[in-house]
């Protein structure tokens, strides 16, 4: 009877801490987003956009989830990988010195696995839009 009772305790101890590991996985991963840059566009060149610059930082085993920007986007990479899906498109391979591009109001969304990644993204934007919408939010 004791042997038994003390076979279920370690049993008990050991699915906890299977319990606790898996969760903490499913945790979602914080992405940074430091802004950099929002500047307004002369009227006379090209009404009603904004140029923003932000520097992002995806950790590892990161997935962004499906979504679009009111403007055209275009990357720098900076550190580690990232693959950006661009609905309609190839994948692109963010390594350090590549650049990158995704169309005005395309839905995408960005994946990085053991290495996160460190980006900088320029953005001639719709101005007083949000930076980007979820595409299960608002489909375009």
């Amino acid at each position: 009877m004791r042997l038994t009772k003390y076979l279920f305790l370690i049993f008990f101890g050991i699915m906890l801490t299977l319990c606790s590991t898996v969760n903490a996985q499913k945790q979602p991963k914080e992405i940074k987003i430091k802004n950099l840059l929002l500047e307004s566009l002369a009227q006379e060149f090209t009404p009603d956009r904004e140029v923003r610059i932000d520097l992002v930082e995806f950790p590892p085993d990161t997935l962004l989830d499906w979504h679009w920007h009111p403007g055209e986007e275009f990357h720098y990479y900076l550190e580690g990988e990232v693959e950006i899906q661009i609905e309609g498109q190839p994948p692109i391979i963010g390594k350090p010195g590549m650049l990158g591009h995704v169309p005005f109001k395309v839905k995408h969304r960005a994946v990085t696995h053991v290495k996160g990644a460190k980006v900088l993204v320029f953005r001639v934007h719709t101005k007083g839009e949000p930076w980007k919408y979820d595409f299960d939010e608002h489909h375009k």
